[in-house]
């Protein structure tokens, strides 16, 4: 064997001889996050579920239709007839606290049809003797609940002036 390889020959054998006896440090690689994944549920928003965060949302009861939110409070549902209802409107297309209590993540900004407890695929109406743009019905949890349009401000959400006066009545409840 050359002096060249004498040499390279004992520093192997030095460095194993280190590593057997714990001298050598084994080299530590920052632990890896869970991969962050996407739900897709038919008719919601995709929501990305990172593992390390969680979010449990407490929702009001809402619809959307038109670009505007319609608000009811859960704490009054309302004594409703089948004939005080008018046609339906739409079905609701997402349920926003079964998305979150699926995916326990923070949800995107509500969509076109989506809703806070009204079930998927539940019909939504319009109200007899009021404008759509101002008073929806629909049912969940066994009962009825108006929803009153509401608009929003940079300090709150308001109900809509047409919500709330009985006089606004539509075109077809006066004929």
């Amino acid at each position: 064997m050359t002096h060249a390889g004498r040499r390279a020959a004992s520093g192997a054998a030095l460095v194993a001889a280190a590593a057997l006896s714990g001298c050598v440090q084994p080299v530590r690689h920052p632990a890896a996050s869970p991969a962050a994944t996407t739900v897709v549920v038919p008719g919601c928003p995709p929501v990305v579920v990172t593992p390390v965060r969680r979010a449990l949302i407490d929702f009001t009861d809402f619809v959307v239709h038109d670009g505007v939110t319609y608000s009811s409070r859960p704490d009054r549902p309302q004594a409703l007839a089948p004939a005080q209802l008018g046609p339906e409107v739409f079905r609701v297309s997402c349920t926003y606290s079964s998305l979150n209590e699926l995916t326990q993540s923070e949800l995107p900004e509500a969509t076109e049809h989506s809703a806070g407890f009204i079930p998927a695929r539940s019909p939504v109406f319009e109200l007899k003797g009021w404008s759509a743009a101002c008073r929806l019905a629909a049912q969940h949890d066994g009962r009825w609940y108006v929803y009153l349009a509401t608009v929003d401000t940079p300090d709150a959400s308001r109900v809509k002036e047409c919500a709330l006066v009985s006089g606004r009545w539509t075109q077809d409840a006066r004929s």
